[in-house]
């Protein structure tokens, strides 16, 4: 009789303990990444005496109640949640994010709601240090410290496109083409004249000036380009000079040709693009599929900066639930750093985030079965009590 008090107790005990599991589940259904927990029960037999059948003798296995084996993690994906932010990312297929606690100690999560802080530290939001991975496989914090500016670069190559009239005009006529901009290597700007003179035969010599210097100045440089057929003749078809004025180290730039043409039609020849830019300021940084940080800048470029971690583990039994749906590695758990999009990890997925995985139909019924064996397991305690009563009272009134 005593045994089934124990029992009873078990019971209560194990039901407890899974009603708390399954109410934190619902109370975290809406934590970005967190990942719901089942309780594992076992039930409890004892060896008891011999029983003789005439024939054999057999031992008598009597239960004992139950016990709790500790909780399981769910791991599959959580509720896809579409922000529009481009920093929040969500993993579409394996890997966990890695960031690092003020104390140093690495966590990992599901959960991408990351920004930068006034530091232009990357962090997610709890404040922890998003961490990225560089050539040799060490982890260190994502900044856009170094990344603040972009140089100036100094053009180096001007391109054309359109025709070069073939026709020889009576008196002949120079082809121009005026207000060419070039940038210097501290990121100011020039503009330069051209003018070609037809030499017969698809031959031109193209003058280079400096549309701030005088008229009487010397020009910037010549050369000759040529045409067969209607295109550029191979090795023929650019024109070098060195830009050099007051305040301007002089820098070399070729003049391409490449893309132009030679017939009787009118000369409609025109800038096409150069390769140099201003200095510019960052203006606004994304996170790319493959995890890499790249930030853009006023002048139009574009930079890749450093590239996430994402981490695996060798058993998900390496891993231990930390708050803030994040994880933390048990002792001796084997982890592997990787990039998104190599190997088995899975890609990022921007404007995304994880949500919890914990499904509420689910739990609801988890819930109700645990009240239900609760209650059993109460009632077979009362029941237990009573007839223990009972047989206290017919003792008394012996």
């Amino acid at each position: 009789m005593f045994d089934t008090l124990y029992i009873g107790t078990s019971g209560l005990l194990g039901n407890a303990k899974g009603l708390k599991v399954v109410s934190n589940n619902l109370s975290n259904v809406n934590t970005l990444g967190f990942k719901g927990s089942q309780l594992q029960f076992s039930a409890l037999f004892e060896q008891g005496g011999g029983v003789t059948d005439g024939q054999s003798q057999q031992q008598e296995t009597t239960g004992q109640g139950v016990t709790t084996l500790g909780s399981s993690i769910n791991f599959r994906a959580g509720n896809d949640q579409t922000t529009g932010s481009p920093l929040d990312q969500a993993i579409s297929g394996n890997g966990l994010f890695v960031v690092r606690r003020d104390d140093g100690a690495m966590v990992y999560t599901r959960a991408g709601n990351f920004q930068f802080d006034g530091k232009e530290n990357l962090i997610d939001g709890s404040g922890r240090h998003v961490q990225a991975l560089d050539k040799d496989g060490k982890l260190a914090d994502v900044t856009l410290d170094p990344l603040g500016h972009s140089a100036a670069k100094a053009t180096s190559t001007v391109s054309f496109t359109g025709n070069v009239t073939s026709t020889v005009a009576t008196p002949p006529v120079d082809v121009t083409l005026n207000g060419v901009v070039i940038i210097d290597p501290a990121g100011g700007q020039h503009t330069l004249n051209l003018s070609f003179k037809n030499m017969g035969a698809g031959s031109y010599t193209v003058t280079v000036t400096d549309a701030a210097a005088a008229a009487t100045a010397a020009p910037l440089g010549t050369g000759t380009i040529k045409y067969a057929a209607g295109v550029p003749v191979t090795g023929s078809s650019t024109v070098s000079i060195q830009y050099a004025t007051t305040g301007v180290t002089a820098f070399p730039i070729t003049l391409d040709f490449g893309k132009s043409g030679n017939s009787s039609s009118a000369s409609d020849l025109k800038f096409d693009q150069q390769d140099g830019y201003t200095s510019g300021v960052r203006v606004d940084q994304t996170i790319d599929a493959d995890g890499t940080v790249s930030v853009s800048y006023s002048n139009g470029q574009k930079v890749k900066g450093q590239r996430l971690a994402l981490a695996q583990f060798a058993s998900e039994n390496d891993l231990e639930q930390s708050s803030g749906g994040a994880f933390t590695r048990r002792a001796n758990g084997e982890v592997h750093y990787g990039y998104a999009g190599s190997g088995n990890y899975g890609s990022l997925v921007s404007g995304h985030l994880e949500g919890a995985n914990v499904d509420l139909a689910e739990e609801f019924s988890n819930l109700i079965v645990m009240q239900r064996g609760y209650q059993a397991a109460s009632h077979v305690i009362s029941t237990a009590n009573d007839m223990i009563q009972e047989l206290f009272d017919m003792k008394g009134h012996r």
